[in-house]
């Protein structure tokens, strides 16, 4: 275990004997128990065995539904008080608890009198995990018996009315105090369902990678799931109603940092077949040797999941190639019920032998595909570098972007660690299409058949985004993916000027211009979705990774990732000192042979592809940057890094005054009531270095 973290459970554990509390043990939750004190034994802390939520909103009115059941590791039956901090206007609809066939009451205490109970319960335990719901009101209740060794299963309904603003609509779930929790959560499950007679659009959380599924025009759902998790962040989600065919969502955070933007857009449900556009595919598959054993057939598998779920009127073509190339037809094929049928025979009779021909393979491909109304793809699979006919990086490039005259999308799926990165993903960047690598031990079918869903069914091509009455720049991507069916465009930049902000987006349905504008956005006030830095700082640095590895090393470049990672704590591979070696990471960045591979411009190995996996997962992923570490605390904008036994703010330059308060004073407390907002920093840690309004204030 991390010496800093061992010696602060130490700590925790022998300030809690010395605490007239700490013979009951606490358990933070989004509703969290305090057992009531006995000072005769010290009580073992509770803990979750799940925690399920069901959310339920209906044109704006939430209906939000705990069910939650509690471990009591004691030998005997206790008593404590369950406590729910509420959302703003949110009243208690329903609260489940029976002792006996006795229904257990509650009450719901206002805000100023929450307020008291929050500080009290801070100052009492000496932990600061609270501060950030000072100013919400509360639902209490008295729960007694908690079993010995038993359960206390509690179930809570609250409604409350969710705001509109700029067209976005937002809904929060307190999870954030969990991470309190001593032992990790079984069992933890948000599934929210949203029904509108406005047609919804957007939906999106910058907090929790989440499953989206728009199941009508008016009806969407959401899902996040996760076992043995001690969750550190409240549930945000996002969404936008429209009654266009594509939805346009615009968000903006003007602040200390600069001022960023947020773009969303997203085609509405597709009912009609006729809103698809129908498309050429072409699938490459590399059958030389070395995709011999299980590669060879994952890909057979991808391959015939691909042809069974064709639309009849896309048209395609299957390419296998090793030393030379086997075309499945001299041109397109309509993917009609008999095509696809000399397809699968096609995919079962490949064999793998032979060297790699790159080269000829992807130009076979590109003279099958014509110009017209429909959008163009090339499905490339591949596990090795080029070993046959041309095989130069720069020599494939042009010659692929001199054939490339149908503007064909080239999305790469290279298998394995001998495939060269600088060439795939320079084939995939400079033909609007993404790199997605499938390590030896990853299923390839499930890699290639779940990104085949999302691209399957394109509705709008040939993007471009004009925003107006705002100066934009620094925008990822740098290039603008098409919409399908089901996807989301996500566009992030920086931005000077105060509006108000129109946003077109430019594309074409079929051979037809299409334009989509958003009118009027007012700008945010200053201090709202202060998520956007660092979900912008993500997205650069992932961009600037890409251009380290595929132009070279340049030390501006590195420094500026080394900045932005220090500052809102990405863990890259130039950053990776951020965290203990023996920590478990979210991303791979931390190996040293990432770094490696970058200085020396590896194109081949274990590294370059870690640096490749890295770079494109920063580019797309909103969770990308944070990792778990006990080193490192996000709360919102910030991050907090642990310096000898202080957490310290990253924008804090060591040296700099600083404002010394005693934690737990008088004083402490006034500068919460006095400085709304920073609660929420505060409750990171009872020691600690938090940046705010201009001030350095020390916690001590």
């Amino acid at each position: 275990m991390n010496a800093d973290k061992t010696k602060s459970i130490a700590a925790r554990a022998a300030l809690g004997v010395a605490l007239i509390l700490s013979a009951g043990a606490w358990l933070f939750g989004d509703g969290f128990i305090i057992p009531r004190p006995d000072p005769r034994e010290e009580i073992p802390p509770l803990t979750v065995k799940y925690h399920r939520v069901r959310v339920e909103i209906n044109n704006q009115v939430a209906k939000t539904s705990v069910d939650q059941v509690f471990i009591n590791n004691f030998g005997r039956d206790i008593e404590g008080t369950y406590i729910f901090p509420l959302p703003e206007g949110a009243s208690i609809s329903e609260f489940a608890m029976y002792i006996g066939s006795e229904r257990v009451q509650g009450e719901i205490l206002d805000a100023t009198q929450a307020r008291r109970i929050y500080e009290d319960i801070v100052r009492r335990l000496k932990d600061p995990a609270l501060l950030e719901y000072i100013g919400r009101n509360m639902f209490r209740a008295r729960v007694f018996p908690i079993p010995a060794r038993g359960e206390k299963r509690i179930q809570l309904s609250y409604t409350e009315v969710l705001k509109a603003e700029r067209g976005l609509v937002k809904y929060l779930y307190p999870l954030n105090t969990e991470r309190f929790s001593l032992k990790p959560l079984q069992e933890l499950s948000l599934a929210v369902k949203i029904e509108s007679k406005v047609p919804i659009a957007n939906v999106y959380s910058p907090s929790h990678k989440v499953s989206i599924r728009k199941e009508g025009a008016s009806l969407a759902t959401a899902g996040y799931e996760a076992s043995n998790v001690k969750p550190d962040k409240d549930f945000v989600l996002f969404y936008g109603l429209s009654e266009d065919d594509i939805g346009l969502s615009f968000l903006n955070s003007d602040g200390p940092d600069g001022k960023y933007f947020l773009f969303l857009a997203a085609p509405r449900y597709a009912e009609k077949r006729e809103k698809v556009i129908n498309k050429n595919l072409v699938l490459v598959l590399d059958s030389s040797g070395s995709m011999s054993g299980a590669k060879i057939s994952q890909a057979k598998d991808a391959a015939r999941f691909i042809v069974n779920h064709l639309d009849e009127r896309d048209a395609f073509s299957i390419i296998d190639f090793d030393d030379g190339v086997t075309l499945f037809g001299e041109s397109l094929l309509p993917a009609t019920a008999a095509n696809r049928d000399r397809a699968l025979k096609f995919v079962e009779e490949i064999e793998d032998s032979g060297g790699t021909n790159i080269h000829d393979a992807l130009l076979k491909a590109l003279a099958n595909l014509k110009t017209g109304e429909r959008p163009n793809y090339i499905l490339f699979l591949t596990d090795g570098q080029p070993t046959v006919g041309p095989t130069g990086t720069d020599e494939i490039l042009k010659a692929v972007g001199t054939a490339n005259g149908v503007r064909a999308r080239l999305f790469v799926f290279g298998v394995g660690n001998d495939v060269n990165t600088e060439l795939l993903d320079s084939l995939s960047t400079d033909n609007r299409g993404t790199s997605i690598y499938v390590g030896e031990n990853e299923d390839l079918e499930v890699a290639i058949s779940s990104f085949y869903e999302k691209i399957s069914s394109p509705l709008m091509a040939d993007l471009s985004l004009k925003v107006k009455g705002i100066e934009v720049r620094d925008i990822y991507p740098r290039t603008l993916p098409d919409l399908f069916k089901g996807s989301q465009l996500v566009v992030v930049g920086r931005y000077d000027g105060d509006g108000p902000v129109v946003a077109t987006i430019f594309g074409k349905v079929g051979k037809d211009d299409k334009t989509f504008s958003l009118e009027g956005q007012k700008l945010a006030r200053a201090g709202e979705f202060g998520f956007l830095p660092r979900l912008w700082a993500t997205r650069r640095v992932g961009f600037l990774l890409e251009e380290i590895r595929l132009r070279g090393q340049n030390q501006e470049l590195i420094d500026e990732v080394k900045k932005l990672g220090l500052k809102y704590g990405i863990v890259t591979p130039y950053t990776s000192y951020l965290v203990t070696e023996k920590e478990q990471m979210v991303m791979e960045a931390a190996a040293p042979a990432a770094q490696d591979a970058m200085k020396t411009r590896a194109t081949t190995g274990a590294g370059a592809v870690m640096a490749a996996k890295v770079s494109q997962r920063l580019k797309a992923d909103e969770q990308a940057s944070q990792v778990e570490s006990t080193r490192i605390r996000y709360k919102e904008d910030k991050t907090f890094y642990l310096k000898d036994g202080v957490w310290v703010d990253s924008e804090y330059k060591d040296g700099a005054p600083v404002k010394e308060i005693k934690f737990n004073s008088d004083e402490y407390f006034k500068l919460i009531a006095d400085k709304p907002g920073i609660g929420k920093y505060l409750s990171v840690a009872d020691k600690l270095i938090v940046c705010f309004g201009g001030v350095n204030y020390k916690i001590i």
